[in-house]
């Protein structure tokens, strides 16, 4: 093997691979570090994710799973009719001392948690709009959230934790292995799901929801409460949310579950809101280009619902409020016939379901069996599912045996064989949506709504009370609600049932007061007894109570001499005070009477059960607290903004234009509410004129002009109003219970152009800053003293993604520094994203560098000015060589002078030009020399600066008069001319393209949902 040459000087073949491989490593530690370390970062999340039981890929494949499965629902009581969750879903609310709370936001902030409501309160759409929302944002939690429905509890014997795995071991339905190329096995939404999920409960990963607990199985309810209180105790960390009807409730969950949230039923701005979304939607779904304003319809419906307390306090239920809307739109000619109970409004969605096809004249095509045979099937399945005719105590589903044995008691009725039972079950199943499959397979069946299932056995047992009362015996749980319905019917007497009902224990005592509630016939003395003995115990408390009140307001708000002797008594009682006072007082406003409006606003000034039970009658109580208000009382407009209806918003914006205290908190509650789409909508309407002075200026005609077609917008002139009277005020005059400051106003007249209060952000504050954009993952290493602008919004966006309350915490500390009083209160009540923005160009500025031209062209998207850029770059660079080129000849003309070669000029001058080169190349020298050891001497920069602003006009005086002897004068002046004018304009009017550009209003604005709100799109019609 010949031997490799001698390397000249010595140098050996190891040492040069030695020092090349060091240079190749230096190389790929520079150019390939970041990329090999998220290289291994995905490794470690792969290995580490398996380990703890979680992986992206499986989420990723679940999340999409949730935004197919969750996103549509089925209505149940209309045949192939669904709709799209996102756009008719409103946020649930449960009451806490007077105020009504988000129940999805606060459902975040505790481990365990049981929600309670009525039948139809949208408990279940809660957990599935959940789902939804973590399937569109997932980074926004930290825990996976799994549905399960506890009904499968009743047809498998799985625990909690395998209900759980069967969960997130679905088969993935939209996988490539179920197409015709691709004849893969379906892979499951998440793989190895049996080892997986309890590696990712033990670490808190997943939010478990258990839904319809009163949904079990009589017989099987205490296995399943067991189960979930010993899932709760093995797995601390895992959130789990189960949800009830709260009359089913009885504690079974606690200790373990300290928590329970009462879904209170849609206030008046809630059904608003539903009711708008919905009509919205059916606009849309129309085929129309332009759909038409809902308004119409939505006020329409409203008046009618309005005209019945009772009627109203059904539509308070999301699910009962549901059908009305559905059974409106059905019939819009004829409008919704208002019934007087559930049971009669139930009677009329079934009819209309199942006597449709008539109704649309093709009944001869599609169906082959009457309504009332169809109507009498039910009843008997439904007898049969509520437990009544099988062994089973009770039960959700109910197979195709046990339907045909219930069909085959009342086939003969119908004149009908036993080969017509499989056509008319499909008939019942395709054409009403009232009975559905659930399992194929099996051949399981369900009854769309549980109360459907109620309604129509409490149907059919109205000739049977005693069979009832059996029943209900047996399982009370169960047979609540039938007993309640079968008592609502309007042609029979519920005095019998309802005095052997009342000699049971407390819940059937209870239960006995809601049925005088509901019942259309009963005996006057039997239930004035019985509101007796309720009344004797008002000013007690039990778990029970708003259940008690419920009914009692109930019966008062009933027609006829009964309720009127109740709402009397409620009415002493009442104005007595004390606890007893204070539950009547809820009791009144559950009536829902006019006079109960009026008995409770005079005590609402010294209750405050009084004022919250007024201020929970919604729109019925709008004129008195509206005169209220106009006599000076800032609790009333406090209340007006409570109900949060457009027409409660408008009797605000009435007393804007007034002088004192009501004046500027109207505009605070007015600046809270213009967020509501149906607000803003109402006042768009609202014209101010009648209410404010002639000539008054006292309002911005600046603030709303990039949301209205123009200035002269009454709109504009009314919240020009509100930001005038909020800038004026004090921090005594905020709200202590503000919340929730529409972007607009808070950004507009929080950050309007004017200068913050002085003063630096203390210095461990921004240590904390940087301390924790690094425990975050912030790989360049910067110092708290060295921070720019840009940089601290790194940071903190940073820090926002993965901490937001931090992010705030940090924002807010800049924000007590720089703003105070109401200014600090407004912008307190920024987004999360646009507070952080601000916050960042406050931290090291006392100025937002804004002007008032910037929010009037808030939305206009001017273009980055390219062109021009470069266009004045040409100018300047040809500028400078000019320059250059000028003071080059100055300097060469003047040595020529003085050596005689080339002579222009006196000599002094000359002179002046070699001295004054001479001095600054002097003074940069010692400025080079010194600088090295500390700051540079300031005589040898200001002998670099004298030098060169002499050197320049002595050159210049020199050098143009040199080139104008070169190329002419005339030339000469119009060369200089241009290039200095281009330079001028080129450069204001860049700055100005880049000013629009960069308007801190517009970024700011950026960083919140514009998707929802269209704040940037073009200004508002």
């Amino acid at each position: 093997m010949p031997e490799l040459p001698e390397l000249p000087f010595g140098l050996q073949y190891a040492a040069v691979g030695l020092f090349l491989l060091t240079v190749v490593a230096g190389v790929a530690q520079q150019f390939f570090s970041d990329w090999a370390q998220r290289a291994l970062a995905r490794v470690w999340r792969r290995i580490s994710g398996r380990r703890r039981g979680v992986r992206e890929d499986d989420w990723r494949r679940y999340r999409a799973w949730a935004l197919r499965t969750y996103s549509s629902v089925e209505l149940g009581f209309l045949q192939n009719v669904s709709v799209d969750l996102g756009e008719v879903y409103v946020p649930l609310q449960y009451e806490q001392d007077g105020r009504r709370i988000d129940v999805q936001r606060d459902l975040r902030t505790g481990l365990r948690t049981v929600v309670l409501g009525a039948a139809g309160a949208g408990k279940s759409m809660l957990l599935r709009h959940s789902m939804l929302r973590w399937a569109a944002g997932p980074e926004e939690s930290d825990r996976v959230p799994v549905l399960v429905e506890l009904t499968r509890y009743n047809r498998q014997d799985r625990s909690i934790q395998q209900l759980v795995v069967d969960a997130l071991n679905r088969p993935d339905d939209e996988h490539p292995g179920r197409g015709r190329q691709r004849r893969k096995p379906t892979p499951p939404l998440v793989a190895d799901a049996e080892q997986v999920t309890p590696l990712a409960l033990a670490h808190g990963q997943l939010c478990v929801f258990l839904d319809g607990l009163d949904e079990v199985v009589t017989d099987r309810r205490a296995d399943v409460v067991q189960d979930i209180k010993e899932f709760a105790e093995r797995y601390p960390t895992c959130q789990i949310v189960v949800t009830c009807r709260d009359a089913v409730y009885d504690g079974d969950l606690r200790p373990t579950f300290d928590r329970e949230i009462r879904v209170a039923g849609f206030d008046d701005a809630g059904i608003r809101h539903f009711l708008r979304l919905w009509f919205t939607r059916h606009r849309r779904l129309s085929g129309d280009e332009e759909p038409t304003d809902p308004r119409q319809a939505v006020e329409q419906l409203l008046a009618d619902l309005r005209g019945s307390p009772t009627v109203m306090r059904l539509a308070r239920s999301p699910l009962m409020l549901t059908m009305i809307a559905t059974l409106y739109e059905a019939d819009p000619g004829a409008g919704p016939m208002m019934p007087n109970s559930r049971a009669e409004f139930y009677e009329q969605a079934v009819d209309h379901l199942l006597r449709r096809d008539r109704d649309l004249g093709r009944h001869g095509s599609l169906a082959r069996y009457k309504a009332g045979h169809k109507l009498m099937a039910l009843r008997a399945v439904a007898l049969a599912a509520q437990g009544a005719t099988s062994g089973q105590a009770d039960q959700r589903v109910i197979s195709e045996e046990e339907i045909y044995a219930a069909l085959s008691r009342v086939l003969p009725r119908f004149r009908l064989d036993g080969d017509n039972l499989p056509h008319l079950i499909d008939e019942i199943i395709e054409r009403s949506g009232l009975l559905l499959r659930t399992d194929d397979n099996n051949l399981l069946y369900e009854f769309a709504h549980l109360t459907l299932q109620e309604y129509l056995a409490a149907v059919e047992l109205a000739d049977d009370p005693e069979r009832l009362l059996t029943l209900y015996s047996e399982n009370p749980k169960r047979w609540r609600e039938t007993v309640k319905l079968w008592c609502a019917g309007a042609n029979r007497d519920a005095s019998g049932l309802v005095r052997r009902i009342l000699g049971g224990n407390e819940r059937d005592q209870l239960l006995a007061l809601e049925c005088v509630a509901e019942a259309r016939q009963i005996d006057e003395r039997l239930a004035g007894d019985i509101v007796d003995r309720f009344l004797l115990h008002l000013g007690e408390s039990g778990t029970d109570k708003h259940l008690v009140l419920a009914a009692l307001g109930a019966a008062a708000g009933n027609a006829g001499p009964l309720g009127q002797r109740l709402f009397d008594q409620l009415r002493v009682a009442a104005a007595a005070g004390g606890p007893i006072g204070e539950d009547a007082a809820v009791a009144l406003a559950e009536s829902r009477r006019r006079e109960a409006i009026e008995a409770l606003s005079e005590l609402a000034e010294d209750s405050p059960t009084a004022r919250a039970a007024l201020r929970s009658t919604g729109e019925l109580a709008i004129p008195v607290l509206l005169d209220r208000a106009q006599a000076g009382s800032l609790v009333a407009v406090d209340d007006l903004a409570a109900i949060g209806t457009p027409a409660a918003a408008v009797a605000i914006a009435e007393q804007l234009w007034g002088a004192g205290p009501v004046a500027v908190r109207a505009a605070w509650r007015l600046a809270a509410l213009i967020g509501a789409p149906d607000v803003e909508n109402e006042l768009c309407h609202f014209n101010p004129g009648p209410f404010a002075r002639d000539g008054d200026p006292e309002w911005y005609d600046w603030l709303w002009v990039p949301f209205t077609a123009s200035a002269a917008d009454p709109m504009a002139r009314t919240m020009g109003r509100v930001g005038w009277l909020i800038d004026r005020s004090t921090g005594e005059d905020v709200p202590p219970d503000l919340e929730g400051v529409d972007v607009r106003l808070a950004l507009g007249i929080g950050a309007k152009p004017s200068p913050f209060k002085t003063g630096k952000v203390p210095a461990e504050v921004s240590e904390a800053l940087v301390a924790a954009a690094r425990r975050l993952g912030h790989r360049r290493r910067v110092a708290a003293a060295d921070l720019t602008t840009v940089d601290v919004e790194q940071l903190l966006d940073l820090i926002h993604r993965s901490e937001p309350e931090l992010a705030r915490r940090l924002a807010l500390t800049v924000l007590d520094l720089r703003a105070s009083d109401s200014r600090n209160a407004l912008l307190r009540q920024l987004p999360g994203p646009v507070l952080v923005g601000l916050a960042a160009r406050l931290w090291l500025s006392t100025s937002l560098d804004a002007e008032t031209r910037d929010w009037r062209t808030l939305h206009e998207r001017p273009e980055a000015p390219t062109v021009l850029a470069v266009c004045r770059s040409i100018a300047v660079t040809i500028g400078v060589l000019l320059g250059v080129a000028l003071v080059g000849i100055g300097v060469v003309r003047s040595v020529a002078t003085l050596t005689g070669s080339w002579v222009w000029g006196p000599r002094w001058l000359a002179v002046v030009v070699v001295l004054s080169l001479a001095l600054s190349l002097v003074g940069f020298v010692a400025m080079f020399v010194s600088g090295k050891a500390g700051e540079p001497p300031l005589p040898a920069i200001f002998a670099v600066l004298l030098g060169a602003a002499v050197l320049l006009a002595a050159s210049a005086f020199i050098g143009v008069p040199t080139l104008a002897g070169w190329i002419g004068a005339f030339s000469t002046a119009f060369s200089l001319s241009a290039v200095a004018i281009a330079i001028v304009v080129l450069t204001i009017w860049t700055s100005r393209r880049k000013r629009a550009l960069r308007n801190p209003y517009r970024a700011l604005l950026q960083r919140h949902d514009t998707d929802a709100k269209g704040l940037l799109d073009s200004p508002v019609g």
